[in-house]
């Protein structure tokens, strides 16, 4: 779980990286194999042999409700199976057309948005957004004059990303751009890679300012339609009343349960969209096709391509099994058995999904879950990956369940033996804790004493604070949906020299009293 308030990978993923790489621990990586030849490859008869029976036990294994898996290869749809059910207790299942929310993969489609107008010449990759969008400002003067729409695509402005701007705030899209210039902590401009959700909230929100077209509309009419995607949305409140969607799931004291939808209209381009397996093969068909869908062209191919492009290298961006992880434009692009893969998972409260293709070989795998945190999904892509390429097929979900459930064990255990000193009570009563604090970022908290105990509030989230020694405490948020995304949070208060409580610590991130 996340301890922090940086939910540095919530959209993108609770427990996994964008870069298929990560999606294996480094203590269970597989052996790296030989670049599997075309002579060598399978028939797709042959490929999908066995493939059912290892989904449904990586599914059953993980506690999965529900899995829905495309498979693209050759511009047609080869494979659409749905495994489990839409929400535990209910006998509904899963097939191809079920709706899940995508999170972090709607990054590639603002990329696409994006590099629409860069086709019409409205933007430029390398144009200022500032220019474009008066309204981005950061808080180095430098950044904000000198970011590019390439520079917000990839993930390389050093600005550190900050979940709670956009989590649970309250805040729309426009308030929380406009709140960005107060984010000072910087990894150094184009420097590092910084997987950066509110970057891809600046980005989508571009093309209302070129276009005067919300970014909703201008991905529905420019996106959606022409490639036939009429079960795929930008909003969880256009779920009501449609047939056959998932419910989300996460975990409570050991097993699984439905959680609601949490609405999340204001994180936008970074992961707004809703959709189904099979809309979301049309999507790859477009990707594999170089821009171009059933004879229509939607993006021009160099355009697309630039999208594929690595533009910056993530820490330990290779490893003895892949030999290169980079970051373009809304995709991650990588090494897999000697072939270039691009791909992005993405996990929203109670769902996750991954989306891979292998441009060379015309291939390209959905897979859609609704529970989180889980790294099935990376798993069954890569062993779809293994079939096709012909490559020995490696069990991905045993090797990451055991690093898993061994990494817990290893937590327990240090846990356990590590000394536990005597709980000093809190300095002053605990009524005294109770008022606001606020932070010029991310707006304001509310401690109150609720039945003798201590809670935080923020405007969409509760947390009851568990003290844990003197003026510390453990916020245990309220919702399962956060408790998946964050888990327990360091709540801590400081004193000024008058002796009053002067801040609060939520995480990392401080709040001073009013």
């Amino acid at each position: 779980m996340i301890a922090t308030t940086r939910l540095k990978h919530i959209i993108l993923s609770a427990t996994a990286s964008t870069l298929i790489a990560s999606a294996l621990p480094a203590t269970a990586q597989a052996p790296a194999k030989a670049p599997v030849a075309d002579a060598g490859a399978p028939t797709t008869e042959a490929a999908l042999q066995g493939l059912d029976a290892y989904v449904e036990k990586a599914r059953a294994d993980w506690q999965m409700p529900g899995l829905s898996i495309v498979i693209v290869k050759d511009d047609k749809i080869v494979y659409a199976k749905g495994f489990g059910v839409r929400e535990l207790g209910k006998p509904e299942k899963v097939d191809a057309d079920t709706i899940f929310a995508m999170g972090s993969t709607t990054k590639a489609f603002t990329a696409a948005a994006l590099g629409m107008l860069v086709d019409e010449k409205k933007i430029a990759w390398d144009g200022s957004v500032h220019d474009y969008m008066p309204a981005f400002e950061m808080d180095d003067p430098y950044v904000t004059r000198h970011a590019t729409v390439r520079d917000l695509l990839s993930h390389r402005t050093g600005v550190v990303t900050n979940g709670l701007l956009w989590y649970g705030s309250g805040f729309d899209r426009n308030e929380v751009i406009r709140r960005m210039r107060f984010q000072t902590e910087s990894l150094g401009f184009r420097n590092q890679f910084q997987y950066q959700n509110e970057m891809f909230i600046a980005a989508g929100e571009i093309v209302p300012a070129v276009t005067g077209t919300s970014f909703d509309q201008f991905i529905t009419s420019r996106i959606f339609e022409p490639l036939g995607m009429r079960r795929t949305n930008t909003s969880v409140t256009k779920l009501k009343g449609l047939e056959n969607v998932a419910s989300p799931h996460a975990p409570s004291n050991g097993k699984m349960v439905p959680i609601p939808y949490r609405l999340i209209d204001n994180v936008g381009g970074a992961g707004v969209i809703n959709s189904s397996a099979r809309d979301m093969a049309q999507w790859v068909r477009l990707q594999l096709g170089g821009g171009t869908f059933e004879g229509k062209q939607l993006i021009a191919p160099a355009t697309l391509a630039e999208m594929h492009t690595g533009q910056i290298v993530p820490r330990g961006g290779g490893s003895a099994t892949f030999k290169f992880s980079e970051y373009g434009l809304g995709w991650g692009v990588q090494e897999f058995r000697g072939q270039k893969v691009v791909q992005h998972s993405g996990g929203i409260d109670g769902m996750q999904t991954v989306i891979g293709l292998i441009p060379a070989k015309k291939l390209g795998v959905i897979v859609l879950s609704n529970s989180m945190p889980t790294m099935v999904t990376n798993a069954i892509e890569m062993r779809i990956f293994d079939a096709f390429l012909g490559a020995p097929l490696t069990d991905y979900s045993a090797m990451m369940l055991k690093a898993r459930d061994d990494a817990a064990k290893a937590a327990r255990d240090k846990a356990a033996a590590e000394p536990k000193p005597a709980a000093l009570p809190p300095t002053l009563p605990l009524d005294r804790y109770a008022g606001t604090y606020t932070n010029t970022m991310l707006g304001d908290v509310t401690v109150r004493l609720v039945g003798g105990k201590l809670e935080i509030a923020r405007p969409l989230e509760a947390a009851a604070l568990e003290h844990e020694g003197k003026d510390r405490f453990k916020a245990q948020w309220k919702s399962l949906g956060m408790i998946a995304v964050m888990g327990p949070t360091p709540v801590g208060f400081t004193f000024g020299a008058d002796g009053q409580i002067a801040s609060l610590a939520l995480g990392t991130d401080i709040f001073k009293r009013q």
